[in-house]
């Protein structure tokens, strides 16, 4: 039996508010943001008389916005993020430095422009890793539509 009266690493904060993959985020005059479509599926279409058996690797852009509230935290963590791909291959696509000031309801925002290589269907998984500790996972599925149809007759 897991012993639940250790602390996990972030019980104090800094917590985690919001973490999706979305078309665009607009940061308005007085400081909020607006998130444009909300993206956990993708769907990649090859219609004709003989589409590839195999979905062709296309590239796709995409925004993944992270919010987070400080807490009891100050200072700053180091964020990264990982893509595990459907394959189970893995890899860092991006980290940075962030800095928690002030009181504790406030955070840190961070939207990070995404082009990502997709080279096969199924579910990728981008894991959030706050201080070298995964705070979340936000999926992303891929799927390869294939039709075939064949070219209407001629005249």
């Amino acid at each position: 039996m897991e012993d639940v009266t250790q602390e996990a690493p972030f019980s104090q904060g800094p917590y985690l508010a919001a973490a999706f993959l979305c078309e665009a985020v607009l940061q308005e005059n007085d400081g909020r943001h607006s998130i444009i479509r909300i993206i956990d599926r993708v769907n990649r279409q090859a219609t004709g008389p003989s589409p590839p058996e195999e979905m062709p690797p296309f590239n796709y852009d995409v925004n993944l916005y992270l919010s987070f509230k400080a807490g009891s935290a100050r200072g700053p963590m180091m964020l990264a993020v990982r893509l595990e791909k459907p394959s189970g291959e893995s890899g860092e696509i991006f980290a940075r430095e962030i800095d928690f000031r002030g009181d504790d309801e406030r955070g840190v925002n961070h939207t990070a422009h995404l082009r990502l290589g997709i080279g096969m269907a199924g579910l990728h998984w981008f894991d959030i890793l706050l201080g070298g500790h995964r705070v979340s996972r936000v999926p992303m599925r891929v799927a390869y539509l294939r039709e075939i149809k064949e070219p209407p007759p001629t005249p």
